[in-house]
């Protein structure tokens, strides 16, 4: 009996369930494996997980389409700039029954805009929430709030809890367990530090859940995750490396699912304050030698999309205007006087023309994608060393650490919203702009953004920001466009990875 064999008879004993499949004529509860665990009910540190599995849910959704549809809201308009209106849905309960009213969203947002850090950083001070009708909540703001509707749909901002049961709780977690804080499918009835337990909520407001639980098991290591699948303890495995899938492809009775490209990927930062990449003509050139085509089909087997933007492709703000072009690359190289030499590197006044790339091992497919690099640079003269930082955001901002390109795994459009992204990792000064970049022109684009709330200006923004990004002065660039991915049993062959890490609906079922 495997380890992972031995945790899941335990918990079926301990909380009173029958081990093994379900009758041949019921659904069996869904079986995950996780990376993450999660540690307690405490919803600022933790709760914020639950809709990810379908014990809780937001007022938004973002979807693959690179919309904003409502989830928990029946509709969200904006006829003013300064003024957004939800409307709310009737009918809709707790998991303990209490109604989801006004108050009750009022109450939850109140205790995020307190509690939540991410809802400090991304609501702003003058934002005011207010009932106005009976199924109704309008928000006013001092200036245009144009991400109101991606802030809704962010797991770590407004979760819509019954605030009353919570702070009743105090601090006592546990007692939440059993509580029905949620509005999801499936209610939490157990939950350790090996696993979290679910059962179909009779009362959910959608219709009857699919399946009669969702069982998440806490397995850090992958390979455990995939082997746990392989030995029929669970359905589907969360986050397997994508080095695992030639040989999850090979064994029969397992699936290696991808999803639709999502809204990150790995990303290279620039450092222009000092070295070679401080010629804006350099960086131009690398952009030029990077063959996107080759990364995502030949390296990494399709498993990622490949990048013809900053931004996935099909969301509205998407310009696809990535290339590669060797030719102009040599053509910036020599015009800034980066002379070939007969080895086929370039140099300039006897300094060869050499670049550090930054990785980190807690991602370890940028060692693949850091070789590629290499070789792709080396195609145009340019030479490329590799050093890996661990805790890769303090050693790019330490001056005491060389490096000249940065590749990190980003979502520069996380759950839809774009502000944050820009207001972090490229603005001037900003916490996380690791090169020293400062444009003038994207410092307006990035304090204008915000307050734009038409459409179309914000395309014209963002394309003007992605415009400059490759043409004009670069800085910071998509390598990759990362998918969902799963390992999964046969039973549930058909199932696509969820957008935005959103892994269980009402619906979610096996395929046969």
């Amino acid at each position: 009996m495997t380890a992972i064999t031995r945790r899941a008879l335990a918990l079926a004993l301990a909380f009173g369930l029958a081990p093994g499949l379900a009758a041949a004529d019921d659904p069996a509860p869904l079986r995950i494996v996780t990376s993450f665990s999660i540690d307690s009910m405490n919803p600022w540190e933790d709760g914020f997980w639950m809709q990810e599995f379908g014990q809780a849910e937001l007022l938004m959704q973002f979807r693959d389409d690179g919309l904003h549809h409502p989830w928990l809201l029946a509709g969200l308009e904006n006829p003013e700039p300064t003024r957004w209106v939800m409307e709310l849905r009737p009918d809709v309960t707790f998991q303990n029954g209490n109604p989801v009213d006004a108050d009750a969203i009022l109450a939850a947002i109140a205790a995020a805009r307190e509690m939540s850090s991410s809802a400090r950083a991304e609501v702003p001070e003058d934002a005011v929430f207010a009932q106005t009708g009976p199924l109704e909540i309008t928000v006013t703001t001092d200036q245009p709030w144009a991400e109101l509707p991606g802030v809704l749909a962010d797991e770590q901002i407004f979760l819509i809890l019954d605030m009353d049961t919570v702070e009743a709780a105090g601090d006592d977690w546990a007692s939440l367990t059993t509580a029905g804080i949620n509005t999801g499918p499936y209610q939490v009835t157990a939950l350790t530090e090996d696993a979290m337990l679910a059962e179909a909520y009779a009362g959910y407001w959608q219709g009857t859940p699919a399946l009669p639980g969702v069982e998440v098991r806490f397995v850090p290591d992958a390979n455990a995750r995939i082997l746990a699948v392989q030995n029929d303890e669970a359905d589907l495995a969360l986050y397997p490396p994508l080095a695992a899938m030639p040989a999850v492809q090979a064994t029969p009775g397992l699936h290696f699912n991808l999803g639709v490209p999502s809204t990150g990927g790995y990303v290279g930062y620039m450092n222009v304050s000092h070295g070679a990449l401080e010629d804006v003509a350099v960086r131009r050139a690398v952009l030029r030698a990077v063959d996107y085509h080759e990364i995502a089909h030949d390296v990494f087997r399709d498993a990622v999309g490949e990048a013809t933007s900053f931004y996935a492709q099909g969301f509205p703000w998407t310009l696809e205007n990535y290339r590669t072009d060797h030719d102009e690359a040599a053509r910036l190289l020599d015009d800034a006087g980066w002379i070939t030499g007969a080895d086929g590197m370039r140099s300039r006044d006897g300094q060869a023309l050499s670049i550090t790339l930054a990785i980190y091992p807690q991602q370890p497919d940028l060692v693949p994608l850091a070789t590629v690099l290499q070789a792709q640079l080396a195609t145009v003269g340019i030479t490329a060393d590799v050093v890996s930082f661990d805790g890769i955001n303090d050693a790019l901002m330490n001056p005491a650490n060389a490096w000249d390109l940065a590749l990190l795994s980003n979502s520069p459009a996380g759950w839809g919203k774009v502000q944050g992204f820009l207001a972090s990792y490229v603005a001037p000064g900003a916490r996380r702009n690791f090169g020293g970049y400062d444009n003038p022109e994207v410092a307006q684009i990035i304090a204008d953004l915000p307050h734009v709330t038409d459409a179309d200006e914000r395309i014209a923004l963002l394309h003007r920001f992605q415009e400059i990004q490759q043409e004009d002065d670069p800085y910071v660039f998509s390598l990759t466009i990362s998918k969902g991915r799963v390992v999964v049993n046969d039973r549930y062959e058909c199932y696509q990875p969820g957008f935005t890490i959103f892994h269980v609906s009402w619906q979610t079922a096996p395929c046969r």
